[in-house]
């Protein structure tokens, strides 16, 4: 890594798959940043720096910081770079388990505005500990620490997942956005934008091929999948307002999203009724992005 680094070119993030599944879309998705971002940085003569931690990201290649503390390690980094006038784009590539450890931390450092880009690899679960429920984890999905699925509803309520880029949007980021790499322009659209319009933050869609339980081949297939089905929703939210990226068809969406369902392990428990019960959820995440959508849109 070291004589990687002192290469002219030093594209050290192409080389970060010692020690990840293969196919992992969370190391395809890093790259796939860690890219943009040099190359966005080559562009303008500065050299970044990026913070990450977590399964699926080059633990090796990454600025670390404690775990759920990495932006407040920014925080303190970029008053340092103010003070000396050092100017560097500043990345924080980490796992959804940051959104529960670390919510204080980021949520704390949008508001204050300061300038940096976060985004999250949501593989919807504590991977690298064995698997726990995270709060993005999807209902009646099997993890370790609730090995039966869970029922989603709770006094008749349907349990939606957290919703991170949402939340931050109101805690202070110019920019947040849903992203896949299954919808690559749309992926890379995003991206720059993000580290333009800063604080921003994204959160990409990253199946787990060894906590979700699918062959490793099938990545590519699932992670369309997840987009195409309805069970998550690509969007963006800036200074123009809320807009969808990907339009959604409430009819026929049942198809796909049976497919995704039946393609994982950790849906295997799954019976009619709970089938039935997802296509509520899928329709549920949508009226919640078709609200904002009428009352955060962009002007006509």
């Amino acid at each position: 890594m070291k004589m990687m680094l002192e290469t002219d070119h030093q594209q050290a993030y192409r080389n970060i798959d010692a020690g990840q599944c293969p196919g992992c879309p969370s190391n395809l998705a890093t790259k796939l940043v860690m890219q943009l971002v040099f190359q966005a940085a080559d562009r303008q003569g500065k050299e970044p720096i990026i913070f990450g931690q977590g399964c699926g990201i080059g633990r090796d290649l990454l600025q670390r910081s404690g775990i759920g503390t990495h932006d407040s390690a920014c925080v303190g980094l970029l008053a340092a770079m103010e003070m000396r006038g050092v100017d560097r784009p500043v990345v924080v590539i980490d796992g959804d388990g940051q959104i529960d450890m670390g919510l204080d931390d980021f949520s704390a450092a949008f508001q204050q505005r300061h300038p940096y880009m976060h985004v999250v690899c949501d593989n919807q679960g504590f991977s690298a500990s064995g698997s726990h429920a995270t709060g993005m984890t999807d209902m009646l999905a099997k993890v370790s620490t609730r090995p039966d699925g869970r029922q989603g509803k709770l006094n008749g309520r349907t349990l939606m997942r957290k919703q991170p880029a949402m939340m931050i949007k109101f805690s202070g980021a110019r920019y947040t956005a849903t992203a896949s790499t299954s919808h690559l322009p749309d992926f890379i659209q995003k991206v720059e934008r993000g580290l333009r319009e800063t604080p921003s933050f994204i959160q990409v869609f990253t199946p787990c091929i060894m906590s979700w339980g699918y062959d490793d081949n099938q990545s590519a297939n699932i992670t369309r999948l997840g987009v195409t089905s309805g069970i998550w929703p690509l969007w963006e939210w800036g200074d123009d307002g809320f807009r969808r990226t990907l339009p959604f068809a409430r009819n026929g969406f049942q198809k796909k999203l049976h497919e995704y369902l039946h393609a994982q392990r950790r849906y295997s428990h799954l019976k009619d009724g709970d089938m039935t019960l997802y296509e509520q959820y899928v329709l549920a995440l949508h009226d919640q992005a078709d609200k904002l959508e009428r009352g955060f849109g962009s002007p006509k």
